[in-house]
């Protein structure tokens, strides 16, 4: 289905300039909590004059943020809030969540990258969040919630019946494929459409020298998300998103499936002609956007909206750099990934005291809404950004650094379907012809729906496999084993009687999910 919000957004766009807020007109003007809130002193709806103060364990983007500059004086005053943040880069926030949930030393919210993550289910397990069902009930308390709520965000965040994170809601329109386009005009190659070709453009980029600089100095993809380098764009063109099913009617894990098997096979044809790195497996995030931001890879994927910043900063050392979003077709369909809808979710330490967790639900509440977005994306008129006569929001270069990615980590974040595929900081022009390149992704895409089925045995059972599984798989695409091998271990796989059973899980999850 075509999402409404994107349609909408560009057709403001084109029509009258920006004007963040549209959406459907479930909202009624008579609800207070849904009121402009930018323009008012608040008390973070729990009735307090005080300053709520909050302690947060959140992710990193850039640089650590003033707490103390516009933006976020701003924030803490619209909010009556004190935000006690201990900010994390992004690279490595997983590995410091599982070390906060081991050391149970936890502050009053913990981002949850992943929902279904086998350490976050242990420690809801052993007590370690507030279950918040209980004080949501029917979100009559809560409409913004509620309403500017991602489709499935409370379907994706429930847990047996149960609710123990806030939603973070995300676009589903969110992660593209990134190809330096300058490259392809130098060496005079056409634009790919398909995996096949993709390969072959950047083997190109790699062995015949693109930059034009006599050396031999160039990458061809580098991954973004470490361990085994397979983005779910690429599983989603060889049909590893589809669900699967073994003779018994098990809904086969995503990682065990066939579609899996044919994008390892790919990968390993990427790394036989030099177009990953050799030590792709052991390269972090940082250091794989770090090489695409200095102009040495030619694909990267990351959201939509990086591809301005990219470009911007390649221009810095190659002024005729140029980034491109494609669009590949693989045997299986589009290699577009589609997000669930929610990224995480925040949690709740049980350590605090009933009160302090319906003030802090009473906070999310109140920066739920779409006035409040507006905020948190384009700062203050007058000081991050003024108005141009079409109504389009330029940003104030010098202050609009303060409205970084760490604007929107301390807030469950009202859904809209665009603003991943939009960067403020560049010219209108740019942003139009972005989000039409990239409406039809919402009708073509693909999301893993392992992000947010759940299975006790799964949970229980993988996290002994996992560490060999991730082997198994570089070690197939480097060519330490043969595919033969690696299909053989993963059939092995499929057939344990602890597995088999995850399977027929995943598939009464996935039935109650389609018919909820």
């Amino acid at each position: 289905m075509k999402n409404p919000f994107r349609k909408q957004l560009l057709f403001v766009l084109l029509a009258f300039g920006l004007l963040v807020g549209c959406s459907d007109d479930s909202e009624t003007s008579s609800d207070s909590s849904s009121e402009d809130t930018t323009d008012n002193e608040s008390d973070n709806g729990s009735g307090s004059e005080e300053p709520l103060e909050i302690s947060m364990i959140l992710p990193l983007f850039e640089e650590v943020p003033d707490m103390n500059n516009e933006f976020w004086t701003a924030f803490q005053e619209k909010t009556n809030t004190k935000l006690d943040i201990e900010w994390v880069p992004s690279g490595d926030f997983e590995t410091k969540f599982d070390l906060v949930l081991s050391s149970g030393d936890l502050p009053d919210v913990l981002w949850a990258p992943n929902v279904n993550s086998p350490n976050l289910i242990k420690a809801i397990n052993n007590g370690a969040f507030w279950e918040v069902g209980q004080f949501l009930g029917d979100f009559s308390d809560y409409p913004n919630l509620r309403d500017n709520a991602s489709p499935n965000a409370w379907q994706v965040a429930n847990l047996d019946g149960e609710t123990y994170g806030i939603p973070r809601n995300r676009p589903s329109v969110d992660q593209g494929i990134k190809l330096r386009k300058d490259w392809l005009d130098n060496l005079g190659l056409p634009e790919p459409t398909t995996l096949d070709e993709f390969a072959d453009t950047l083997e190109a980029m790699v062995k015949e020298d693109p930059d034009g600089n006599g050396e031999d100095d160039t990458m061809g993809h580098v991954h973004s998300y470490g361990g085994t380098g397979i983005h779910n764009a690429f599983l989603a063109g060889f049909g590893a998103l589809d669900p699967t099913y073994d003779d018994d009617g098990g809904l086969i894990h995503v990682n065990l499936s066939d579609g899996y098997i044919d994008t390892v096979e790919y990968f390993r044809d990427l790394y036989e002609r030099d177009v990953l790195p050799d030590e792709f497996a052991t390269m972090s995030r940082t250091q794989t956007q770090e090489l695409f931001e200095s102009g040495r890879a030619g694909a990267y994927i990351r959201n939509i909206w990086r591809a301005w910043m990219f470009e911007e900063s390649i221009k810095k050392t190659e002024p005729e750099g140029e980034v491109m979003i494609v669009e590949l077709e693989g045997p299986a369909g589009p290699a577009v990934q589609l997000e669930s809808g929610v990224y995480g979710a925040l949690m709740l330490s049980n350590e605090l005291s009933e009160e302090k967790v319906k003030q802090i639900l009473d906070y999310f509440e109140f920066t739920n809404t779409e006035e409040f977005f507006e905020f948190i994306f384009f700062g203050e008129e007058g000081v991050h950004h003024e108005e141009d006569e079409n109504g389009y929001k330029v940003m104030n270069e010098e202050l609009a650094v303060q409205i970084g990615t760490s604007a929107q980590q301390p807030v469950p974040l009202t859904y809209n379907d665009w603003w991943k595929s939009f960067d403020k900081n560049a010219p209108q022009e740019y942003n139009e012809q972005i989000l039409a390149d990239t409406e039809h992704y919402s009708e073509v895409g693909k999301v893993n729906i392992f992000s947010y089925l759940h299975s006790d045995t799964w949970v229980d059972a993988w996290p002994r496999y996992q560490n060999e599984w991730e082997s198994r798989v570089v070690e197939a695409i480097v060519g330490d084993i043969s595919m033969e091998e690696f299909e053989g271990y993963i059939n092995t796989l499929r057939n344990q009687e602890e597995i088999k059973k995850a399977f027929q899980e995943f598939n009464e999850a996935f039935e109650a999910f389609e018919n909820s």
